[in-house]
């Protein structure tokens, strides 16, 4: 079973502009694209839109907490939230004629320490050692740095397979509980290491295999924008994966989740026992896949398939 946890998810809003922002006036909308989101609600959405199954746990509140879990049950995905006072945040994204981004993310409902506690025990029903646990997104406000470590020792302590996707400050407090995978972009990427950001192949394989060589993690996939992904494996020989020219040109503008697309499919690829080259080859193709289409749309097999054809593989 995939398990994703959730921990600060959100309603993605995404409006596209009709013509270039004007501030201090009225804005139009050409066209606007709403969806449950957040980091691990993506990668749940991602897995579900390839054909696999999960549970989705964390936190959801209000109004917004019900939409969300609305959405997720009319999707067929599983979820277990536990609810909490406030309301579940809603992130927007607008996307200028340009093709530029502007995020508006906010905060949302901070959880207590019965709240912890009560999703914990939770949690634990979940954990069994043949389960792939994936641990996306922020830490939640109200959530101390001791607590979100505490979830990830308890994982840990189960056997399960522990997948970790979130910002480089977390990524390097988790490091010392050796998660089996980490999905950094090249600023993720950049904190963790403490070197300069670089969308460079050969460079972000010298930043990720001490990673390796330190038994710190045992697999990474690094995300570098167009330029593809950087995997390294314990003991087996490193990957550059890249898309086409003719599917790069594809992307959309309004795309966002491709990263998120990228951990959905490593999950599933996991789940489906396949080899680390299909793993990698895979995922790059499910996130330049995604890219293509708009708002947090998420790709399917067939979508992902018709780029994998075409990817460009390298040993490194």
């Amino acid at each position: 079973m995939i398990v994703v946890i959730s921990l600060n998810s959100a309603i993605d809003r995404t409006l596209v502009l009709k013509s270039a922002m004007e501030y201090d006036g009225i804005n139009y909308v050409q066209d606007s694209y709403t969806a449950a989101g957040g980091r691990g609600i993506n990668i749940a959405r991602a897995i579900h839109s390839l054909g696999g199954r999960c549970n989705v746990l964390g936190f959801c509140a209000g109004n917004n907490g019900r939409t969300l879990k609305d959405t997720l049950t009319g999707l067929g995905i599983g979820h277990d939230f536990t609810e909490i006072a406030g309301e579940t945040r809603v992130n927007t994204q607008i996307v200028d004629v340009d093709g530029g981004q502007t995020y508006f993310n906010e905060h949302g409902p901070e959880m207590t320490d019965a709240d912890y506690l009560r999703f914990l025990e939770k949690l634990k029903l979940y954990l069994a050692p043949e389960n792939l646990i994936v641990l996306a997104g922020s830490i939640p406000p109200g959530m101390t740095e001791k607590q979100y470590l505490r979830i990830v020792k308890t994982i840990k302590r189960t056997g399960a397979k522990l997948l970790i996707d979130s910002d480089g400050n977390t990524l390097q407090k988790v490091m010392p509980y050796k998660p089996d995978f980490i999905k950094p972009n090249s600023r993720e990427l950049s904190i963790l290491t403490g070197q300069p950001r670089t969308l460079d192949p050969e460079e972000t394989l010298q930043r990720i295999q001490p990673l390796i060589d330190g038994d710190e993690v045992a697999n990474i996939c690094a995300s570098i924008g167009k330029n593809g992904a950087v995997f390294a494996f314990d003991h087996e020989v490193p990957l550059y994966v890249v898309a086409s020219d003719e599917d790069l040109a594809r992307r959309n503008p309004s795309a966002i989740g491709n990263g998120d697309a990228m951990l959905g499919a490593i999950a599933h690829a996991y789940e489906q026992n396949m080899s680390n080259e299909e793993l990698a080859k895979f995922a790059v193709a499910m996130g330049t896949a995604t890219a293509a289409l708009p708002g947090t749309q998420m790709a399917t097999m067939k979508d992902a398939y018709y780029v994998y054809e075409n990817l460009k593989v390298y040993t490194m």
